[in-house]
């Protein structure tokens, strides 16, 4: 048996994060059944009894460096952990990990990353030099190799795709029960807008307010979907609290595959998180981002779809401009959602493939 120990933001009810663990688990427990899985986590007993495998917390440091040293392979599980926007705490934290398990002469795996931007000059010297140690590289998108060519990795780094285009839609009953259940108008067309706090930028909300109260006045069943629990439900919240329309928002915590399978219902999705653009394209829903991040930018680059602006930019005339012009012209937009993705679906799978590869070579020598 092997023993494989995967690390990643798990454990903080980011519903992205959690379908990427999920999707990992799945592939691996079908591929490599032989493999013993061993997850850090935020909330130890929440993961466990989710997901059913070994856990460890991510703040008993003496259980993490027992599970790298009882591992064969450590595993970076997806997402855009490695950065140094949003925290550069976070960043020393990870690359720590995989530090100490090169350290052990444990294998490491990037199994399709989001990475960058690594913006200080001694968090650029610490990335070139742990992550030049690691054995094997899958990102997301090209602009993370990119930035990490351009920080001096020259490890082989293959492009793939986000670990969850792997996840497919509910039987259409249960996902009308959903709709029912959250008291959603299905005689309307619907519109999903996803929300989160970004620094200290205010007046995207009041934007976005006047957009869905815009969509209102047009007809459209307007559903804020909370991506992150609390913060994002609280975000839209507020933004709800501005409009003089009234919007819904959902009230439950969904599964990745609850939400992907509701945003295969929407007309179109408004997005700031990542994952809600993702989940709609894995749905086969024309989307609209506002970018937050440049993994925002990068990922509707891929995909062909437009940008309603940078957060801190974000303007009302723009906005509805954007939204009117996808709503014209959705049945083009839908299309290329739909032949993009079932590409980045194929290319996703090669992550596992790789890994199981890679698993069976290290067994032959």
């Amino acid at each position: 048996m092997k023993n494989i120990f995967i690390f990643g933001y798990y454990g903080f009810q980011n519903t992205g994060d959690e379908a990427i663990l999920q999707v990992m688990i799945d592939q691996i427990k079908e591929n490599i059944p032989y493999a013993k899985l061993t997850v850090l986590t935020y909330k130890a007993q929440e993961t466990i009894d989710k997901y059913n495998i070994n856990v460890v917390s991510r703040n008993k440091y003496i259980d993490l460096i027992k599970a790298i040293k009882e591992s064969d392979i450590v595993i970076s599980g997806g997402g855009s952990i490695l950065q140094d926007t949003t925290s550069a705490r976070s960043l020393i934290y990870y690359l720590s990990i995989i530090y100490i398990a090169k350290k052990m002469g444990k294998k490491v795996m990037f199994y399709g990353n989001g990475f960058g931007p690594i913006t200080k000059a001694i968090n650029k010297k610490l990335v070139k030099h742990i992550i030049n140690k690691v054995d094997i590289i899958t990102v997301r998108d090209y602009q993370s190799k990119e930035e990490m060519i351009s920080l001096g990795i020259k490890k082989e780094i293959i492009v793939t795709a986000d670990v969850t285009f792997a996840y497919k839609a509910l039987p259409e009953i249960e996902i009308e029960e959903m709709l029912i259940d959250d008291e959603i108008d299905t005689d309307k067309k619907m519109i999903g807008i996803s929300v989160r706090e970004w620094k200290n930028e205010e007046k995207y909300k009041s934007v976005i307010a006047k957009a869905g109260d815009y969509l209102i006045d047009k007809g459209y069943e307007v559903i804020f979907i909370p991506m992150q629990h609390p913060r994002d439900y609280i975000i839209s919240e507020e933004i709800a609290s501005m409009m003089e329309r009234t919007p819904k928002i959902l009230q439950k915590i969904y599964s990745p595959k609850e939400l992907i399978s509701l945003m295969g219902k929407l007309y179109i999705m408004i997005g700031m998180r990542l994952h809600s653009l993702i989940f709609a394209t894995i749905a086969g829903t024309p989307i609209l981002g506002i970018e937050y991040d440049t993994k925002i930018y990068n990922f509707l680059q891929i995909v062909e779809q437009d940008n309603a602006g940078k957060v801190e930019d974000l303007d009302i005339d723009n906005v509805i401009k954007n939204i009117d012009n996808v709503l014209e012209r959705r049945q083009e937009y839908k299309h290329r959602i739909d032949c993009v993705r079932d590409m980045l679906r194929k290319k996703s799978e090669q992550n596992i493939l790789l890994l199981k590869s890679f698993m069976e070579k290290g067994e032959k020598k």
